[in-house]
C-alpha cells in the first residue's frame, strides 16, 4: 500500500483591513474562508497599534475615506502614507470601491504595493493578497541577507590588526548590537564618524535612517532649529515648517560630531532628549516623540569641560554611557601598512571610474618615512598625503621621494615634534605647512605638464582660475598661454 505524502500546510496569512466601514473587515473575512486571520482597524491611529503589535503580512487598505477637502482621496493617501513609513516591511494593497486608472497611480506612488477593487471575487482577493505576502517575505529576506553580509563585512571597513584595534573591534561589536548611548573620543582625523556608521551597519537599526550631523557648523539659535526643527514663521526666515534633524533620524541613529562645542541652551534640550526621548520643535507649542539611538563624538575632554562648568554633568553621564576612545595614528603605527594598502586600494578604484591612473605599490624607503612621522593629523592626513604622492609619482610604485613631509609639523624622519617658532600658534603652523604643500604641488605638476597651467589644474583636480591664483600668490613660473 503506497501511503500519500503529508498534506503542505502554509501559515495561516496575518491580515489587517484598515477601513472606516465596520462592515469591511466582516466581508473579507467570509471571503477569504479559512487559512486567512482577519483583523480591523477604524483609523490611523488603530491601525499602527495594531501594526506595532503583530507581525502582519498584508495591509488592505480603504483609499478613499471622509475628509475635509473636496477630494476624499487624499484622506485616505495620506494615511497611506503614515501607516507605510510606521511600518515600511508590511505589503499594502489599495482596497477601494471603485477606482479609476489615477486613483491607482496615486496610491502605489504612495506605497501600495497594488490596487484591489472591493468588487473583486473571492479568488481575485486571495491571489493578491498571496502575491503581497510573498512579496513582503522575499523583501525581508533581501533585507535580512543584506543585513547579514553588512554585519559580516561591516568592522572590516574599520582597518587595523594591532592590539588597541583588536580591542576596539571586539568592543564596537558588543556595544552595536545594543542600543546604548555611545560617547566616542578621539583626536581629529582618527575615524569617528567611520565607527559611528559601523556602529548602526552592524546594529538592529541598519535598515533605518543614519543622520551625521557637525555641532560645531552653526551658531546655537540655528543648531536648536536644525536639530529638533521649527514651525512656521517661529523665526525670521522660517518660511516654512521643517522636521529637524531628530525627527529624520526617526527609527534609525543620529551621530553628533563635535558634541563638546554645544552651547549651553542646546545641552539643556539634548539632554532632555535623552531623558524623554521627546523634542519640542522651534516655535511649537508641544513635544514631539522621536525613538532614535544617539552615538555623539568629540576631540575635547569632556570631563575637563565640566570641570571648568562648560559643560553639563548630567548630560556627560547621559552621552558617556558606552565610551569608546579612539588611539591616534602615533599609538597604532603597526596598522600603517594596511591602512596604506586600503587607502591606495579605494583611490585606485575611484580613479578607473573617471580614467585616472594610480600605483599599486608603496617602495620600503617610502614606507619607512610613513613608519617614522608621528602623524598629527591621523589617518585624515595619511590619506592626503598618499593621494598627493599618487598624483605626482611616475611609475606604479610610491617612493620616498614622492611624500611630502617636510613642513608639516614633525615632518622629520626621526618624527620628533618641531617646536613652533616663537610669536606663532598651531594654526599658523598648519597654514605655513598648507601653503609649503600646496606651493610644491603645483611646481611638480608644472614641471610635469611642460609647464601648462591649465594641464596642471586638471592634474591636481582644481579650476584655472584657481591654479593662476596660486601661481600669482607663490610667485611661481610659468609658461605664458593663450586665453
Amino acid at each position: 500500500m503506497i501511503t500519500p505524502p503529508p498534506a503542505i500546510t502554509r501559515p495561516v496569512r496575518q491580515v489587517l483591513v484598515v477601513d472606516p466601514e465596520p462592515q469591511i473587515p466582516k466581508l473579507v473575512s467570509l471571503l477569504l474562508g479559512d487559512g486567512y486571520h482577519i483583523d480591523a482597524a477604524a483609523d490611523v491611529d488603530h491601525g499602527l497599534e495594531r501594526m506595532h503589535a503583530t507581525p502582519y503580512d498584508v495591509v488592505l487598505i480603504e483609499i478613499a475615506w471622509p475628509g475635509d477637502g473636496d477630494n476624499p482621496q487624499d484622506a485616505g493617501l495620506a494615511i497611506l502614507r503614515r501607516l507605510r513609513k510606521g511600518t515600511p516591511e508590511i505589503p499594502f494593497l489599495a482596497f477601494t470601491a471603485l477606482p479609476t486608472l489615477d486613483a491607482a497611480v496615486a496610491a502605489m506612488r504612495n506605497g501600495a504595493f497594488d490596487v484591489v477593487r472591493k468588487t473583486a471575487g473571492a479568488a481575485q482577493l486571495r491571489a493578491a493578497i498571496d502575491r503581497a505576502a510573498e512579496h513582503g517575505n522575499l523583501a525581508r529576506e533581501v533585507r535580512r541577507l543584506r543585513h547579514e553580509v553588512d554585519k559580516a563585512r561591516g568592522l572590516g571597513e574599520i582597518v587595523g590588526e594591532s592590539g588597541v584595534m583588536r580591542q576596539l573591534l571586539a568592543l564596537v561589536e558588543r556595544v552595536a548590537a545594543s542600543d546604548a548611548t555611545v560617547l566616542i573620543l578621539g583626536e581629529s582625523g582618527t575615524g569617528k564618524e567611520l565607527l559611528a556608521r559601523t556602529l548602526h551597519r552592524v546594529g538592529p537599526r541598519a535598515d533605518q535612517p543614519f543622520v551625521a550631523f557637525d555641532c560645531s557648523a552653526l551658531a546655537p539659535s540655528l543648531l536648536e532649529a536644525e536639530l529638533f526643527g521649527h514651525e512656521k514663521g517661529a523665526f525670521t526666515g522660517a518660511g516654512k515648517a521643517r522636521r529637524g534633524l531628530f525627527r529624520e533620524a526617526h527609527g534609525g541613529t543620529i551621530f553628533l560630531d563635535e558634541i563638546g562645542d554645544v552651547a549651553a541652551s542646546i545641552q539643556n534640550k539634548l539632554l532632555r532628549v535623552l531623558q524623554e526621548r521627546e523634542i519640542k520643535p522651534v516655535g511649537g507649542d508641544r513635544f514631539v516623540s522621536v525613538d532614535v539611538r544617539v552615538v555623539a563624538a568629540t576631540n575635547k575632554d569632556l570631563k575637563q569641560l565640566v570641570a571648568r562648568g562648560e559643560f553639563r554633568e548630567d548630560l556627560y553621564w547621559r552621552l558617556a554611557v558606552v565610551p569608546i576612545q579612539v588611539p591616534p595614528l602615533r599609538e597604532r603605527k603597526e596598522d600603517i601598512p594596511l591602512l596604506a594598502a586600503h587607502i591606495l586600494a579605494r583611490r585606485r578604484g575611484a580613479a578607473k571610474t573617471v580614467g585616472g591612473r594610480y600605483p599599486t605599490q608603496i617602495s620600503s624607503g617610502a614606507m619607512q618615512r610613513l613608519l617614522a612621522y608621528h602623524w598629527p593629523g591621523n589617518i585624515r592626513e595619511l590619506e592626503n598625503v598618499l593621494s598627493r604622492a599618487a598624483i605626482l609619482c611616475d611609475g606604479d610604485r610610491i617612493r620616498s621621494d614622492d611624500l611630502d613631509l617636510v613642513g608639516l609639523p614633525g615632518g622629520a624622519a626621526s618624527g620628533a615634534a618641531a617646536a613652533l617658532p616663537e610669536g606663532k600658534t598651531l594654526k599658523d603652523a598648519v597654514d605655513d605647512a598648507v601653503r609649503v604643500v600646496e606651493k610644491n604641488a603645483i611646481e611638480a605638476a608644472l614641471a610635469r605638464e611642460g609647464g601648462s597651467p591649465a594641464k596642471a589644474a586638471r592634474v591636481l583636480g582644481i579650476s584655472r582660475a584657481s591654479i593662476y591664483n596660486k601661481i600669482k600668490e607663490y610667485g611661481i613660473h610659468a609658461a605664458e598661454e593663450r586665453p
